[in-house]
């Protein structure tokens, strides 16, 4: 089976309010995630996603339609047997040991106390925390409490890790770790779907992706197809002087010195050349490429005003 999660026509309604109306929060839910991939699943707070989530885990059942984990209802014992769940705020016992915690969860699980001895080991390594197994989690690290929370999800070995909002709250360091620790999961054969708002950590690494807005998903595919057609425009930054050249489409003041756009590579050639020439000092030069998030952006918002080039000195 290359579908592992899959979810038809779901509905999803909540009673709100002194008169309790029902108030649709997932509109016609379509998604399938191919097996053996990280999936993202992006959309602003209160598009939907932790409910979806839920529906996957088993925690809810959706008003209508369906929700299958490897061919399974989601709400079945066969289906919650292959899913792991990080919860976006999970709670854990501060006086447990990272040890501790993972035989309480292994033990919630029906596992047999010789496979829960057997397997803390393994996930403590694949998650970096086999040095801190006997520290009190009231002495962790938001990250390392992450870490721990991942490896409650590992502890039974299953086939698909559902993560809500891994990164949530972690500083540059833990977001850093926490994305090389779901690819080292990829490649340990886990399928990851996990949620966010923050569209460069998905950018970084999910190969599918999909997106949701007001309950609806806006699009689910390849991370490729989501992005605008290959341009040619480079962006280059230099500092020491503040110069107008004819190859600029645009230009931009940075703290340290201005940031260009210019149309191509052999553009950037020229540029480059008279940079230097001028004993001014490259900062950086990167291909100028879409992002996800331009499908998030109001229009207004993609319509900035750049420094007009023929403002500054020549």
């Amino acid at each position: 089976m290359n579908t592992i999660l899959e979810a038809s026509s779901v509905d999803q309604f909540f009673r709100t309010g002194f008169w309790l109306k029902p108030v649709q929060v997932l509109d016609k839910v379509d998604l399938k995630v191919p097996r053996g991939t990280v999936f993202g699943f992006l959309g602003a707070n209160g598009a939907g996603k932790t409910t979806l989530i839920h529906l996957i885990t088993g925690l809810r059942k959706p008003t209508r339609g369906t929700v299958r984990v490897l061919g399974h209802d989601a709400c079945s014992p066969m289906a919650k047997a292959q899913i792991g769940y990080l919860p976006e705020r999970p709670y854990f016992q501060e006086h447990l040991t990272g040890r501790g915690l993972l035989e309480y969860f292994g033990t919630l699980a029906g596992m047999r106390r010789p496979t829960i001895k057997d397997r803390i080991p393994i996930v403590l390594k694949l998650v970096n925390l086999d040095y801190a197994d006997k520290l009190e989690l009231k002495k962790y690290s938001k990250g390392m409490l992450q870490r721990i929370g991942i490896a409650q999800a590992l502890l039974h070995n299953p086939e698909l890790l559902v993560l809500d909002e891994p990164m949530s709250g972690l500083d540059p360091i833990g977001r850093k770790e926490m994305r090389e620790l779901i690819l080292n999961l990829a490649t340990e054969g886990h399928t990851i779907f996990f949620s966010s708002h923050v569209i460069p950590d998905v950018e970084a690494i999910c190969r599918q992706v999909a997106l949701i807005d007001k309950g609806k998903i806006l699009g689910c595919g390849p991370i490729d197809s989501f992005l605008q057609p290959h341009s040619e425009a480079i962006e280059v930054a230099f500092s020491g002087i503040k110069i107008n050249f004819p190859e600029f489409q645009t230009v931009t003041e940075i703290p340290k010195g201005l940031r260009a756009i210019v149309p191509n590579q052999k553009a950037l050639d020229g540029v480059i050349t008279k940079i230097l020439a001028q004993d001014g000092h490259i900062l950086w030069v990167q291909p100028l490429r879409p992002s996800l998030e331009d499908l998030f952006k109001p229009k207004a918002e993609l319509q900035k005003q750049p420094i007009n080039p023929h403002h500054l000195r020549a």
